[in-house]
């Protein structure tokens, strides 16, 4: 992390190579200065942090229809679900888990764009919290014909947007655990198509609960992964997210009115 008269001259540096039409994508009303720190502590080099914003305002620009939605209030139903969440602990290198829970995924009820609006707001939220790495676990359990049926090449495209650049979050373990059969066929469309430093970063635990708790501490894990965690989501994370609600209000504003 930057510290002092280092981060006032990578910041210095990174403005200067904003352009006019970059300095308008910034919503009005948000602080500028912790809004381009969220990509400097990304990437620290002003140029790398600056093609990070370039790739996050163009993601928002192509999908105002997923960023209009982006709202805690809006999502709160979803967020009860928990079929995507924050653990209340860390995995084993101090990075904030985030899990991908299939049995809590009712398809009559939750669609595949549901599950990627929630990603996008919590990882959204991440990046305001001055963290920028990340831990991801899914849980494959129920996951069958009815959930692939839903995934559309829009809701494929998303994910690789996300996963890949396009927000200032770097993922650093991805933790497939109770893969179904279903899993198998994902994968090959999914997984084939992510960056080789991305695919290497991925976990496959099954059931096997040791093999899970060498990344992820006993402490941090539910306990239906085999930890002593009576909580499945990091409530002072999501009442934080609740309180920026004016946040979320400012950036969708801004875009509707691009």
């Amino acid at each position: 992390m930057m510290e002092g008269s280092k981060q006032a001259s990578s910041l210095e540096a990174f403005r200067k190579l904003l352009t006019s039409k970059d300095a308008e994508n910034i919503p009005s009303g948000i602080n500028e200065d912790e809004f381009l720190m969220r990509f400097l502590r990304f990437k620290t080099d002003p140029q790398r942090a600056y093609e990070t914003l370039v790739k996050y305002q163009k993601f928002r620009k192509s999908d105002e229809e997923l960023f209009s939605k982006l709202r805690p209030s809006a999502l709160k139903s979803l967020i009860d679900t928990h079929v995507f969440t924050k653990l209340p602990g860390n995995d084993a290198e101090g990075r904030p888990v985030f899990l991908v829970d299939c049995k809590r995924w009712n398809p009559k009820e939750i669609t595949a764009e549901h599950v990627v609006f929630l990603a996008v707001l919590f990882f959204e939220e991440l990046s305001r919290s001055k963290e920028c790495n990340a831990t991801i676990m899914i849980d494959w359990t129920g996951f069958g014909m009815a959930m692939y049926r839903q995934i559309r090449l829009r809701d494929l495209t998303r994910g690789f947007s996300l996963l890949q650049g396009t927000f200032p979050v770097s993922f650093k373990a991805i933790h497939q655990v109770n893969q179904s059969s279903f899993f198998w066929l994902v994968s090959k469309i999914f997984f084939s198509l992510l960056s080789s430093k991305l695919r290497n970063r991925i976990y496959l635990h099954g059931t096997d609960r040791q093999s899970l708790a060498a990344h992820i501490p006993l402490s941090s894990l539910p306990v239906d992964y085999g930890g002593s965690s009576e909580e499945y989501m990091d409530v002072a994370f999501v009442e934080t997210m609740y309180k920026n609600e004016d946040y979320y209000y400012k950036l969708n504003e801004h875009a509707r009115k691009k």
